[in-house]
């Protein structure tokens, strides 16, 4: 359902799985019939070392700020709008999602860990979005929203960001220090964490380390087995991830199972 009087701002990330990760991003900013004033088309890239995420949570600071440059500039002709509604694309980033104000405010509050102890992803950029968000909400005296809707949606935005990773000039604005990323050697998709047990033994390929805070994020494979292909993330310190290295196939112990990730033991074998 569109609202005729909200101000909408599609926004899109796109990326190329190079060996730099290089990508783009772009908007699109369309006002409702009573207000006179252009639609605004921006590209903007090209960004390397990032991930599709962060891309995508850099695509709304963008278009955020560029929303807030709109509305001082013309406070007589949008000083009737009430709502500012984001468009994405990725479910994960929609205010019911990992955008909410009120959880990010949670994560904030807890050092940016979630209640089961793990450190939040990309947090830096979330606490520049939920500012971010604020100083357009005061400025626009507007509810800002953050909604999901399918790609087949949100094309004018998807062209955007592919024009902005196709830029010459580049910047590594995104990349994390210690990021690591390697190729699979199968195409699962992320296993159902309930299907794993504590203590049971794995056989993994080691495909991606990610720092997250003061820990790192493991992405692996199961190489043997009913769940064969499927990726999972493994959570540990500096000392055992150290050990973890891409294009390595281990054998591993659970030691706990949660939601979105597990823990191992720290004695692990090559296979």
């Amino acid at each position: 359902m569109t609202n005729p009087h909200a101000v909408y701002v599609f926004c899109d990330g796109a990326m190329d799985y190079n060996s730099e990760n290089s990508g783009g991003v772009g908007f699109y900013i369309t006002f409702p019939d009573s207000v006179p004033l252009e639609d605004i088309q921006i590209s903007i890239g090209r960004y390397t070392g990032g991930n599709i995420e962060r891309l995508e949570l850099e695509a709304l600071i963008q278009a955020m700020k560029e929303a807030l440059n709109v509305f001082r500039a013309n406070k007589t002709l949008l000083r009737n709008i009430k709502q500012i509604i984001f468009i994405t694309d990725r479910f994960g980033l929609c205010d019911s999602e990992k955008t909410s104000k009120y959880r990010i405010n949670d994560w904030r509050s807890n050092k940016w860990r979630n209640f089961e102890g793990k450190p939040i992803k990309n947090h830096k950029l979330l606490d520049e979005l939920d500012k971010t968000r604020k100083k357009l909400a005061d400025q626009s005296f507007s509810r800002v929203n953050i909604e999901f809707r399918p790609r087949k949606k949100n094309k004018i935005a998807d062209k955007l960001a592919k024009s902005g990773k196709k830029e010459d000039t580049t910047t590594d604005k995104l990349k994390k220090k210690g990021e690591k990323i390697g190729k699979r050697k199968y195409e699962g998709n992320e296993i159902l964490y309930t299907k794993l047990h504590e203590k049971e033994e794995l056989q993994i390929h080691v495909f991606r380390k990610d720092p997250v805070q003061d820990e790192w994020e493991v992405w692996v494979e199961i190489c043997v087995g009913p769940n064969m292909g499927s990726k999972l993330k493994i959570y540990t310190d500096n000392k055992l991830a150290a050990k973890l290295q891409r294009r390595n196939e281990y054998i591993v112990r659970i030691k706990s199972v949660f939601n979105h990730h597990i823990h191992i033991y720290r004695t692990i074998r090559k296979a």
